[in-house]
């Protein structure tokens, strides 16, 4: 009997998941093969040439058709607000890049920029979580800039 109740409920989970439309996110087809990136922090630059290399472009230096150059790369983090003792609630990260690309027989674009805020709580009795926290945040910054850059760059002509 639970063997019935299990194929029928992975039978209706099937048909819910095809009903609503779900589909896996496949990779974006691009107009060149290689790209070339410069400037940009450490961290930003590793992602962005391994979600490049997932998508089946190769980093070229020598002789790329698409030229990606990091203008500027800045995680600030500020205090939001404070206890009636002084210390730290909250703080705000905020994360921008400014970037522009180009092919090697075309302009440059025009500057982009891209920026996201996050706000979360902080509390002394729990440091290392919360750095865990920031660190968690940052890293999803990064990623969710590195996937507009990625769809940006790769849809352009």
């Amino acid at each position: 009997m639970q063997i019935y109740l299990q194929r029928i409920f992975i039978a209706f989970l099937s048909i819910f998941i095809i009903a609503c439309g779900f589909q896996l996110r496949g990779s974006i087809d691009a107009n060149f093969k290689s790209i070339s990136i410069n400037g940009g922090s450490e961290g930003l630059s590793k992602h962005l040439k391994k979600r490049f290399k997932q998508s089946g472009i190769e980093i070229n230096y020598e002789n790329p058709e698409k030229i990606v150059e990091i203008i500027a790369d800045t995680l600030n983090k500020r205090i939001l607000s404070l206890s009636g003792s002084g210390s730290v609630q909250e703080y705000e990260l905020d994360y921008e890049v400014k970037y522009r690309f180009k092919s090697p027989t075309t302009e440059w674009s025009q500057q982009i920029s891209i920026r996201l805020s996050r706000d979360f709580t902080y509390d002394d009795d729990d440091r290392v979580a919360k750095e865990l926290e920031e660190k968690n945040l940052i890293n999803g910054m990064r990623d969710e800039i590195v996937r507009s850059m990625v769809s940006q760059i790769m849809i352009s002509n």
